[in-house]
């Protein structure tokens, strides 16, 4: 399916947003957030190219873009940060309010998850988190924030890790972030899919999210998923969630 691609200044440079609208009377617009790094728009092996797949047959607009520093937007791989991420989120939002129709639903994977709950976006129809992070620390980047890591990145200003670079800046705002106030959602709809057996960001994030939420939370567990659910059952089970969820709205 095509996708309009525009490219629009951020705070940092241009980011390479990806649109499409409705195939009927638009229901409101789907606002995806990949993960990362190494992440870019079409999400974890591909997830949110199967959303559009469908969701366009179900009346919402869809859009989804590379954060700065990741796929075609501008930056390198080490430029990527929460800062940056955040900014871009703000300025592909504003994109969505003034191009397409509301409500917003906003879809956030991995650490796209993150940069959504560090941002609540309180207008929002619902959120639809998928193997979210809500605690970077708590994650598979752990060992990078200490020792001999974290020598390199003071030393080097990044480090590397085979195909994996991150910028020092990066590691210093995780070392430094209170992700506690994160697990605190607001009044608003939450769906929320995630692996037991995730190995990079720990299922139970999901759970205490659900507990200390001041909104409704729909979790969806699968017993065997590791990170983005990626074999075939996996996936079936979490657009399964995700179509059931978009069907109410």
């Amino acid at each position: 399916m095509d996708l309009k691609k525009t490219m629009l200044k951020s705070v940092r440079g241009n980011v390479a947003i990806y649109s499409c609208s409705s195939r009927v009377n638009a229901h409101g617009t789907l606002l995806c957030l990949h993960g990362g790094p190494n992440g870019d728009h079409h999400g974890n092996e591909n997830v949110f190219d199967e959303i559009l797949s469908y969701s366009i047959d179900m009346g919402f607009n869809f859009v989804t873009f590379d954060m700065y520093g990741s796929g075609n937007s501008d930056g390198n791989q080490i430029d990527f940060d929460l800062s940056s991420m955040q900014d871009d989120y703000k300025t592909v939002l504003a994109f969505c309010e003034d191009n397409f129709e509301d409500p917003i639903h906003i879809i956030g994977e991995s650490m796209g998850a993150t940069v959504a709950v560090m941002n609540w976006y309180l207008k929002a129809k619902s959120n639809i988190l998928l193997w979210p992070a809500f605690d970077l620390a708590d994650t598979d980047l752990e060992p990078y924030l200490s020792g001999s890591w974290q020598k390199m990145a003071k030393e080097k200003g990044s480090v590397k890790d085979g195909d994996l670079e991150m910028g020092a800046s990066f590691l210093a705002e995780i070392n430094n972030y209170d992700f506690n106030k994160c697990f605190s959602l607001p009044d608003i709809p939450t769906l929320m899919v995630h692996g037991r057996m995730d190995n990079a960001v720990p299922f139970n994030q999901s759970i205490r999210a659900s507990t200390e939420s001041h909104g409704p939370i729909t979790l969806y567990i699968h017993p065997k998923g590791d990170h983005g659910l990626q074999k075939k059952d996996e996936r079936e089970y979490t657009h399964g969630a995700i179509r059931k969820w978009l069907s109410d709205f």
